[in-house]
């Protein structure tokens, strides 16, 4: 054992070049998947923490039936199943400055209690400690914003009476602070909101967190018949199963680099240990023929590979780790928020991470030892390893069918076929694609042997003919197609969710919006305003209109159909909808609906609905229907109709064009004062989601590089499979003549090519890949994506770079070469 142990070791250390590349896969293998599975934990902890907010670790609450009321600790039944509970007073404020009005939820508790379940996390670190009077503590999100510091006293409108504050600290944007509303959380002590509110006997609610091993649920039903009978709600804090929905939703471009890391992962460790097997047959031919068993001569290999696994993949997930921390750390500090993303490694991630690098490792030193004892002992001993190939046409045909079925199948399916069809294709577009390569390869060497003949001479013919049923040069080509096309896909897809969501007014012609409430005098004085182009007041229903079972989220009323449609870039299900609504709404009572709400509905054009609210009740007729992505809106009623019919008091949205929207803008946050509201500009409203979005993508971005980096790993290892391979032939050759430099010449002529094919073929299949997401999700969405050939080109280009930079290695072999050796082999 000893003596098996010493020449692993010898091998290890004076194939450095092996050793280093194989490390290197491994190590890249194990870093790329450990980051990707624990990124997308890690935003989907702060998603799910976000969504919590300022609950904390509590699951349920208790509040009183009336607003005026209050619940007090005492009402609260001592349970087993109760582990901790803290009371919150809740109120509300207005803070004003430089035309902005921000509006802030003012919550206190006793820090105690607060603390068990939610402990607040102040910038300097430390604790809480002398808050009492008026004194208040701010997020830094809302400090930063207004300049605000430490020490700083600010003046908040509670009930429409200013009250000044000293600002005791400044706490990071976590936990209680965390919200999911525009606006600003502030802390105050208990007794000075109890003072204001003039609510000293009890709290607006009861957090609760459950024990351990009781869930939400269990508890809610405990609570709700301890306290039944009295006026008191029960109810959890959050959905926990939608929060989890949705987050999943949101981190899931990251699971998806992971599910495309372990593929590639295990596909290049395989080509790795061939480098391995191939280098060693002589030697295992050796052993065996001096009466080394086969079990022997696998066990050492196993060893070997056993020792790259276990190396490598520890060295992989300390640096993930490292890598991690980094990445979250620069996304919590560029974001806006400044939320703390937590840094979650689950031992998911590091046993399916360390596990990869181990048993791929393993399996894959296996599998060509196993094909290796095949032969015969005379050819391992010569090293003749040359395969036999079988002819490809029949796979080809089979991968052009499987590509032309995957092209017309999303253009063919529709409805709840759709995803489903959608999956198939982009799978099948893959899978096609490597059918084929190797009947394009061959069909493009017998066509490129004669042009490089003429342009390269003997060398050119050379390299082309080398290309021909060589299955090393057509597993490159599949590696590069791979990651060039996930490259691509990645950059593609990452910037058009940059451009849908921060660009959510693409095409609509407003260029300013103000949320509030707004009387016909404050329409009448923004009319007025110089610079002032067009202006649309709307009436607005949320969750007060009804139709039968459903209750509209938001139902808008206008006097103009016709600019609402051009503000809000209303598309139309149908070409000529959009004239017979128009008509339609200046002679009946009409009604346009969001295309998912007639869907969800089963509603069809020209039905008749009954819409009700508590000041009213009439029917109208759908006129049309409707997709946007400048407004949530679910249905659209001319206002000549909905003012008698429904009686809205005052308007709760206006949208304007003008020749400075700023200056506008400024005007009407004037205007409003000291009442609620929420207006920004478009470009302000771009830049807010830009700097929170754009984050969140950063990470994807730049994991594209570590997928090429991988498969420049995968890159080397299969061009020292094919020197392997060659090197007899290179040995012949050279003996008769053959230079160093016209068999680097070769060698970048055969690495040119193969890159150029893998590039062109990643480019087309990329291509239909990215036209079949968006037939999938069109039905979905209102714009197509912005496709820059300039994208396709530069990530052709760099798997290019990475295949010709990838054939030093073997050229660097090649040089040191001892002839007599080589052909003493044979």
């Amino acid at each position: 054992m000893k003596i098996i142990l010493k020449y692993i070791l010898t091998n290890v250390k004076e194939r450095k070049t092996r050793t280093i590349v194989m490390l290197l896969s491994i190590v890249l293998s194990a870093v790329l998947l450990f980051v990707s599975f624990s990124i997308g934990t890690s935003y989907e902890n702060a998603q799910q923490k976000m969504a919590r907010g300022m609950a904390g670790s509590a699951a349920i609450s208790v509040s009183p039936l009336s607003p005026d009321d209050t619940v007090g600790l005492d009402d609260i039944p001592e349970l087993t199943s109760i582990k901790a509970k803290a009371g919150m007073l809740e109120g509300s404020a207005l803070y004003h400055e430089d035309g902005y009005y921000e509006t802030i939820d003012l919550i206190a508790s006793d820090l105690s209690l607060l603390n068990q379940i939610n402990k607040p996390r102040l910038v300097s670190g430390g604790d809480i400690e002398n808050f009492t009077g008026y004194k208040v503590i701010l997020p830094d999100r809302f400090t930063s914003k207004y300049g605000i510091e430490k020490g700083d006293t600010v003046i908040l409108q509670i009930n429409g009476v200013p009250t000044r504050f000293e600002v005791a600290e400044i706490a990071s944007y976590d936990t209680v602070f965390l919200r999911h509303t525009r606006g600003a959380t502030a802390l105050l002590p208990e007794s000075t909101l109890a003072e204001i509110l003039q609510k000293k006997n009890g709290y607006s609610e009861i957090l609760i967190e459950p024990a351990g091993d009781v869930s939400a649920g269990e508890l809610a039903d405990t609570l709700t018949e301890e306290l039944s009978g009295r006026p008191l709600s029960v109810s959890k804090v959050v959905n926990e199963e939608q929060i989890e929905a949705d987050a999943r939703q949101k981190s899931m471009p990251f699971f998806l680099i992971s599910f495309f890391a372990l593929t590639m992962s295990v596909f290049i460790i395989y080509s790795s240990y061939k480098v391995i097997t191939l280098d060693r047959l002589p030697i295992i031919g050796t052993f065996r023929s001096i009466g080394a068993t086969q079990k022997t001569v696998t066990r050492i290999l196993m060893l070997e590979s056993a020792l790259y696994g276990f190396t490598g993949g520890i060295i992989g997930i300390l640096l993930g780790t490292v890598i991690l921390k980094l990445i979250l750390r620069g996304m919590g500090d560029s974001l806006s928020a400044g939320i703390e993303i937590p840094v979650v490694i689950t031992p998911a991630a590091v046993l399916l991470s360390f596990g990869t690098a181990v048993i791929v490792s393993i399996l894959s030193a296996w599998i060509p030892v196993r094909r290796a004892s095949r032969l015969p002992i005379k050819d391992v001993v010569l090293g003749m390893v040359e395969e036999k190939h079988m002819p490809n046409h029949h796979a080809a045909g089979i991968g052009i069918a499987l590509l032309v079925v995957s092209v017309l199948l999303p253009r063919l399916a529709s409805g709840k076929f759709l995803y489903p069809a959608g999956g198939f294709s982009l799978l099948g577009l893959i899978s096609a694609a490597i059918m084929v390569i190797p009947l394009v390869t061959n069909l493009l060497s017998k066509v490129l042997e004669r042009v490089y003949t003429v342009i390269f001479k003997n060398e050119g013919m050379l390299a082309a003919r080398n290309l021909r049923d060589n299955k090393n040069i057509t597993q490159n080509i599949t590696l590069l197609f791979i990651s060039i096309s996930a490259v691509i896909a990645i950059t593609v897809v990452g910037n058009f969710v940059n451009t849908y969501i921060t660009d959510v007014f693409n095409g609509a012609e407003l260029q300013g919006f103000a949320d509030g409430e707004m009387d016909e005098d404050f329409i009448r004085q923004v009319e007025g305003m110089e610079g002032i182009e067009k202006i649309l007041p709307v009436y607005v229903f949320n969750n007060e209109m009804q139709c039968q079972d459903h209750t509209f989220s938001r139902l808008e009323a206008t006097d103009n159909l016709e600019l609402y449609n051009s503000m809000f870039h209303l598309i139309y299900s149908k070409k000529d909808m959009e004239v017979s609504a128009i008509s339609a709404f200046s002679e009946t009572r009409s009604i346009l609906l969001n295309e998912d709400v007639l869907n969800r509905n089963d509603y069809e054009i020209g039905d008749s609905l009954t819409l009700e609210n508590d000041s009213g009740r009439n029917t109208y007729t759908i006129a049309g229907s409707f997709k946007s992505r400048a407004t949530d809106v679910e249905a659209v009623i001319p206002s000549a109709y909905a003012i008698p019919d429904f009686k809205p008091a005052v308007y709760h949205f206006l949208a304007y064009t003008a020749a400075d929207p700023d200056s506008i803008m400024i005007q009407i946050r004037d205007l409003f004062g000291n009442t609620q509201n929420w207006s920004r500009t478009v470009e302000e409203f771009n830049t807010d989601a830009l700097s929170t979005v754009g984050v969140f993508l950063e990470p994807m971005f730049s994991m594209t590089y570590l997928i090429l980096l991988l498969a420049a790993v995968g890159i080397i290892n299969n061009l020292l499979i094919n020197y392997i391979q060659k090197r007899r032939s290179i040995a012949m050759y050279k003996s008769v003549g053959l230079s160093n430099r016209q068999n680097i010449k070769i060698t970048i002529i055969e690495s040119l090519t193969s890159g150029i094919i893998g590039a062109a073929i990643a480019i087309v299949v990329s291509y239909l890949e990215i036209q079949t997401i968006f037939l999938v999700a069109g039905p979905k969405i209102s714009m197509s994506p912005d496709l820059d050939f300039k994208t396709f080109l530069s990530a052709g280009l760099l798997g290019i770079l990475v295949t010709l930079a990838g054939s030093v290695v073997p050229m660097v072999k090649s040089r040191k070469m001892k002839l007599v050796e080589e052909i003493k082999f044979e």
